[in-house]
């Protein structure tokens, strides 16, 4: 049973792992420098977590929770069409992306380490599964109600959205003092749904 202390704990630890591995990455980041950020000891760290990759797993896991499966439950609802669902995605991300952007950012950020640790490949690529299954199930849904583009293919255009939203946060990060945010993210709405929505001759052929 997890009690209020111990919460409060882990969650303090996992802040501090989490600034420090979006900063600079995983192995660049030393258990000491965790325990340094979190202000305790290595035993007290250990106490809660088995070693600094249990530590990111668990900062995935909480990605997945917190972003992916609520992004699948807010948009997933049978009375929003294709369109509405895809302005419901993006308001989702962009609004979490300004509340927690290291969270947001960090299964980017490891993607450059993937190959050295497998289980983190393996963790990533089933929360990323999900997340592009969503997304094709929507852009079909589009095509059937003759509002996306036909002639596409839904599980790549998924890849796609996911390629496009991973840099816009990436690049985010590197000029946000340059960069207007919202902005940003209604350029990245724009040039996604130029290239998705069908013209009114193709609706017409729905």
């Amino acid at each position: 049973m997890t009690t209020p202390k111990k919460k409060k704990t882990e969650e303090k630890i996992l802040k501090a792992a989490l600034s420090l591995f979006v900063r600079k990455g995983y192995n660049g980041t030393s258990v000491d420098e965790i325990t340094r950020a979190a202000q305790m000891t290595k035993g007290a760290l250990y106490g809660h977590f088995d070693s600094k990759g249990s530590l990111v797993l668990r900062l995935i896991e909480e990605f997945k929770s917190r972003f992916v499966q609520e992004m699948i439950k807010i948009s997933e609802r049978d009375d929003l069409t294709s369109i509405e669902k895809i302005h419901t995605i993006l308001s989702f991300n962009a609004r979490l992306a300004l509340e927690n952007q290291p969270l947001c950012v960090l299964p980017t950020f490891l993607t450059f380490e993937l190959k050295e640790h497998v289980t983190f490949e393996t963790a990533l690529k089933q929360l990323y599964s999900e997340y592009k299954s969503h997304l094709g199930k929507v852009i079909k849904q589009g095509q059937k109600e003759g509002a996306f583009k036909k002639e596409l293919d839904p599980e790549l255009v998924a890849l796609v959205f996911l390629s496009l939203h991973d840099g816009v946060l990436y690049q985010w990060i590197l000029n946000q003092d340059l960069i207007d945010g919202k902005e940003f993210v209604k350029t990245f709405r724009i040039i996604f749904f130029e290239g998705l929505l069908s013209t009114p001759a193709e609706a017409s052929k729905k």
